[in-house]
């Protein structure tokens, strides 16, 4: 061989390996992992189906999976092109259908907790509600939701400000919480029926006491059917709730005349596996939802949480396939989402359900 075409080889070999569409890639990033892995093999491509300007239109029976990619450093990473995705169902490849990474509108359920074990002033948490609706994007929608024994939806999904400052104004502590009522009347009843992009950002301490029709596994459930996106920012009660329990005990005398603290048994929402059980439930609706969990001390911290999800939010890029036909209503299925370039955060809903 020429020393001319021995270059030519090279040089054409260079260009194969480096381009994604060559079908050689060296390394990629996957959800739900941190690993690197190698593999060789050709990308699929489909068409991009046609949707409204405003709205987001898919078929009922596609899976659809929003996903977020960001460097090992928190950055959005918006470059990432149709053909560098695969979506795997249960580890085998399924072929994507649906592809958008246009900045389309969201729905976006705004949840307030507000029962007496808040750590915020009513104060602090409206004006935080506020500056987050003002971070988002003119064609965004908003339903301000409250809750404390029971959901109160203060108004249905717009995008007019007005009505949602009045909406977030209109925010009271009361007793009682019930978390998981309140999130099973929002998918059941609320989001089902929206189209497009949807989330739920969520301000509370996760500890349910007062729910009577859900608990943490059917709302895990619910939300496992449908593609809405949970951020919990999260705050700790569990110092402040020991406190008041503490002051508001009864005082009781001995035979001495000796103040001391009548014992009591501590109540639902005053334990520590209280505790643990709204983390648990936190982290995996978040997880499986492709969401984050944001924990805060501070009203610095609270502003912080919200103008970061109202940034997320511009960056989510949209995937969808048709399943097999033989989906059992009611199973779980698995869900990956792999991006070939290495070094990537891959976050995304983990599973579903069949329908």
């Amino acid at each position: 061989m020429s020393r001319v075409s021995s270059v030519a080889v090279i040089f054409l070999a260079g260009i194969l390996s480096a381009h994604p569409q060559s079908g050689r890639v060296t390394g990629y990033s996957e959800s739900g992992a941190t690993r690197l892995s190698r593999e060789t093999k050709t990308q699929q491509t489909s068409n991009t189906s046609k949707t409204d300007p405003d709205v987001v239109r898919v078929p009922t029976n596609l899976v659809t999976i929003p996903v977020r990619i960001t460097t090992p450093g928190g950055k959005a990473v918006s470059s990432v092109r149709r053909d560098e995705f695969k979506v795997f169902e249960n580890g085998v490849e399924q072929e994507i259908a649906y592809f958008s990474n246009d900045e389309q509108p969201f729905t976006v359920v705004l949840l307030l907790d507000m029962s007496y074990s808040s750590v915020f002033r009513l104060e602090d948490i409206q004006l935080a509600a506020r500056i987050f609706v003002a971070k988002l994007r003119d064609h965004d929608r908003v339903m301000v939701v409250s809750f404390d024994e029971k959901p109160h939806v203060l108004c249905e999904a717009t995008s007019d400000r007005r009505i949602l400052g009045l909406a977030i104004g209109g925010a009271s502590i009361a007793s009682g919480t019930a978390l998981y009522d309140t999130l099973g009347m929002l998918i059941r009843d609320k989001l089902s029926t929206v189209s497009g992009r949807r989330a739920v950002v969520l301000l509370s301490d996760g500890v349910d006491t007062s729910s009577q029709s859900s608990d943490a596994k059917t709302v895990e459930k619910r939300f496992g059917a449908e593609d809405v996106i949970v951020y919990p920012i999260v705050y700790d009660t569990f110092d402040d709730v020991q406190k008041n329990r503490k002051n508001n005990a009864e005082i009781r005398f001995d035979e001495n005349d000796r103040p001391y603290i009548a014992p009591s048994p501590l109540k639902k929402g005053e334990r520590l596996q209280d505790y643990e059980a709204a983390r648990a439930f936190l982290k995996t609706i978040s997880d499986q939802t492709g969401g984050s969990v944001y924990r805060v001390s501070s009203t610095t911290k609270l502003n912080d949480a919200f103008t970061k999800i109202a940034d997320e939010l511009r960056r989510v890029y949209s995937l969808g396939y048709y399943p097999p036909e033989d989906r059992k209503s009611g199973a779980t299925y698995d869900i990956k989402v792999r991006v070939y370039r290495p070094d990537l955060k891959i976050t995304a809903r983990n599973h579903y359900l069949g329908k």
